[in-house]
């Protein structure tokens, strides 16, 4: 009888390495014909269906695109035919008319949205039909638009087996450990060296590894721009000698050295193991062969294809010339280029086809922003409980979980926003060498802005930050790394309006209201979209955008109510799914939506009337919503509106300031209240965008995809080393980090010195 290890061991074989031998899945019976056919025809598509080896060699197909030309399709409607547990069907076309699965006894339907649309080649969906469907008498209902010209072919249905191909789990797992140990060893070649040549700082000693995962993009987006064969070799030279510098340097580090660096190994390894959570999350149902398009739908609503824009961007700039435009009508002035960057130095490592390489690698770099906020918020000496508890809230909050997987780079930008406000609260300038005084934050700043430039909106509140300071230095400090941070950032801007012109369109879509193309410059823009308006329309116009920002907030808290109410009812799990879908599109666009239950956090800070609760986490939970409230303000200020602040068109670091300041306001107040709110948030985002997504609800979208073992055992191994890793983070104490830092005075234990930034600027600044 074999034992317990035997018995795992062969379970993790059967799971991670093995392949699925499903039978070959035969088309249901009885077989289906057009009954109803206005504007398909047999095999009415200009490339014929080759099914997998899974499927039955010859399948029956019907399309728009016939003999005498492309049709209008209006509506075509199969025999029925026996509900199987499992559905699937071939698609191909575009512009779609609406596909249905619709009930014989009763007409109800189910829609058979795809989550990728081809015009090029057929793809597989497989459905798993609801229990109360199975063997009923059902039809495919294709609807067609006759304002429109779309074409669609599909195939006739096939009765599925339920069995997928196993191993998907073993490529995420080993691509996602492969790109995070690369990406890591050029980070930390530079922070090894900085510590070996005497730096005592592990707040510093951080900042410079977050600077050093963005510095090989930077330099290879360049150079690949000049040469992509230089580029490439480049790339692997960066690669393979920061691997032997790091190898090499770290032996030459003693004690202290290593106390330095010590404390930033768990948030490290905590970006790659939330990172392999993400992506194992988000290809639970396959799809590894789609993966520019199943994040555009994993989690929500269908989103627009921005998440594959530097990718193109990136292969752009391997060519001999960039593509003009890049995509649609963008070009690739557009979209500043650091995510593309950092995938262009991990290309050699990628193999074909390079989409799934590349969306790994963008899910690394979005969740640099755990080790960012931990840098923020460890440089204030806190708890480290109430750290770790703060990280948990951000990482699980659906928002950050929905755009971490969906890899436009905001959460990248918001990573080195978070950076460059950590280089203000550490050491004490006189400490400070020019590499830690000006280079790190001058790069920080410069990598936020070379990642989106939505970051503006949430580095402008460094000023307010600056003048409520209670320090000599930071002006001074500030304008060195701005002025390292233009040196940086130039390239960029000759790139723009030199290389591939005008490169302004998104500066003046969300400051001058001008969405279409347009040769006018910037200035001359916005003067000319200003002077249409009244004062009053202007005025009307800003009102708009802070009601985008704040006014769904309470609104939300009913829906929130009604949807816990239907997710305990009786046989409402349906509703409920539909209820939470509309919840996700809400949290994806509007800023107080998106924090839930922490709608009620500001509220805590009015507990620092009483002195009592004036602790270090309530004051830096004020600075933290000072920086948040200012940066809104402005953002609803400058942006042309009307309502025209959602959430996705600014700086992403305010929300995750924001989760973190509720966090720390309600631990100020009580830990027990904090623990239970945010296992409360975190309990409810996971059901909203977990099990919820794959339910369908009545008379809506029947979610595709079926459910892969080995990925859902990756997913719960990845989730209980990200929650050990919690527990380590907790028993990391503050006065460690002093110690490391024994050689260079810290900003000292006492939060009331270092910090004088209040939420309010008037008569609470006496306490702080």
């Amino acid at each position: 009888m074999p034992d317990i290890s035997t018995r795992l061991l062969l379970a993790a074989v059967l799971l991670f390495g093995a392949q699925g031998m499903a039978a070959v899945n035969q088309p249901v019976e009885p077989r289906v014909t057009l009954e109803t056919n206005e504007g398909f025809c047999p095999n009415g598509a200009t490339i014929p269906l080759v099914p997998s080896a899974d499927d039955a060699p010859q399948l029956n197909t019907w399309g728009s695109f016939c003999s005498l030309g492309r049709k209008k399709p209006a509506i075509a409607r199969t025999s029925a035919f026996s509900a199987p547990q499992y559905l699937r069907i071939y698609l191909i076309g575009y512009n779609s008319p609406t596909l249905a699965l619709q009930r014989v006894s009763d007409g109800a339907r189910y829609i058979l949205q795809p989550y990728i649309q081809e015009d090029r080649r057929w793809v597989s969906f497989d459905y798993r039909l609801p229990a109360d469907w199975q063997g009923k008498q059902v039809r495919l209902v294709a609807e067609g638009n006759a304002e429109q010209t779309p074409w669609r072919g599909f195939s006739e249905p096939i009765s599925g087996s339920g069995q997928v191909h196993l191993g998907d789990a073993v490529s995420l797992l080993a691509l996602t450990s492969l790109h995070f140990s690369a990406i890591m060893i050029c980070a930390l070649l530079p922070t090894v060296v900085a510590v070996w040549r005497g730096l005592r700082d592990t707040i510093q000693a951080g900042l410079i590894t977050l600077a050093g995962a963005a510095a090989p993009g930077y330099c290879m987006f360049w150079l690949n721009l000049y040469s992509s064969r230089w580029g490439h070799y480049a790339a692997v030279l960066i690669i393979i000698g920061s691997l032997a510098g790091l190898l090499v340097s770290i032996r030459k580090l003693d004690s202290a050295g290593l106390a330095v660096l010590r404390p930033l190994v768990c948030p490290l390894l905590l970006v790659g193991v939330a990172a392999l959570l993400v992506v194992s999350s988000g290809f639970l149902y396959g799809g590894l062969s789609e993966s520019l398009s199943v994040p555009r739908v994993r989690f929500s609503h269908l989103l627009p294809n921005d998440n594959l824009i530097p990718l193109k961007l990136a292969e752009g700039d391997r060519k001999e010339h960039m593509p003009v435009p890049l995509d649609g009508d963008w070009l690739s002035s557009d979209r500043p280029p650091l995510q593309a960057g950092i995938v262009l130095a991990q290309f050699p490592l990628f193999r074909q086809p390079r989409e799934l390489g590349y969306t790994i690698v963008s899910v690394l770099a979005q969740s640099l922003w755990i080790f960012a906020l931990w840098l923020l918020l460890a440089a204030f000496k806190l708890n480290p409980r109430v750290i770790g508890l703060a990280l948990a809230a951000c990482l699980f909050s659906g928002f950050v979980f929905l755009n971490s997987f969906y890899v436009w780079p905001k959460l990248l930008a918001a990573a080195y926003v978070l950076g460059f406000f950590a280089a203000f609260v550490t050491s004490k300038p006189v400490c400070l060498s020019w590499l830690e005084f000006c280079i790190v934050p001058g790069a920080l700043l410069s990598f936020s802005l070379l990642a989106h430039g939505g970051s503006m909106f949430g580095l402008i509140t460094i000023i307010p930050l600056v003048l409520f300071f209670r320090r000599p230095w930071p002006v001074k400090r500030l304008l060195a790394s701005a002025a390292l941070a233009f040196v940086l950032y130039l390239p960029w801007v000759l790139y723009q309006k030199l290389y591939d012109p005008p490169g302004n369109r998104l500066l003046k879509w969300h400051l001058a209201g001008v969405v279409p193309v347009d040769k006018r410059d910037f200035l001359e823009t916005i003067e000319a979209s200003y002077s249409k308006l009244t004062f009053g329309q202007i005025v009307a116009y800003k009102k708009q955008n802070f009601e985008q920002v704040f006014g769904g907030g309470w609104r939300n808290m009913g829906e929130i109510a009604l949807f816990l109410k239907k997710l305990i009812s009786p046989h409402a799990l349906s509703t409920a799914a539909a209820n939470a879908s509309w919840l996700r599109i809400e949290w994806f666009l509007s800023f107080s939506c998106s924090l839930g239950l922490f709608i009620f956090a500001p509220f805590a800070l009015l507990a620092g009337i009483a002195k009592r609760f004036r602790s270090a986490e309530w004051r830096v939970a004020c600075m933290l919503w000072g920086l948040v409230f200012a940066s809104l303000a402005i953002w609803c200020v400058l942006m042309f509106g009307p309502g025209a602040t959602s959430i996705h068109q600014g700086a992403y670091s305010t929300v995750l300031l924001a989760i973190a300041g509720s966090v720390l306001s309600l631990w100020a107040l009580s830990a027990r209240l904090a623990m239970t709110i945010v296992l409360l948030q975190i309990g409810m985002n996971v059901l909203m965008y977990g099990p919820l997504v794959r339910v369908p609800y009545v008379n809506g979208e029947l979610p595709d995809g079926i459910l892969h073992p080995d990925t859902l055992l990756l997913c719960f191994l990845s989730l209980a080393a990200v929650l050990a890793i919690f527990w380590n983070l907790a028993q990391l104490r503050a006065k460690g980090i002093e110690q490391a830092d024994a050689l260079a005075p810290s900003m000292g234990s006492s939060v009331n010195r270092s910090i004088a930034f209040p939420w309010s600027l008037f008569w609470l600044r006496r306490w702080l």
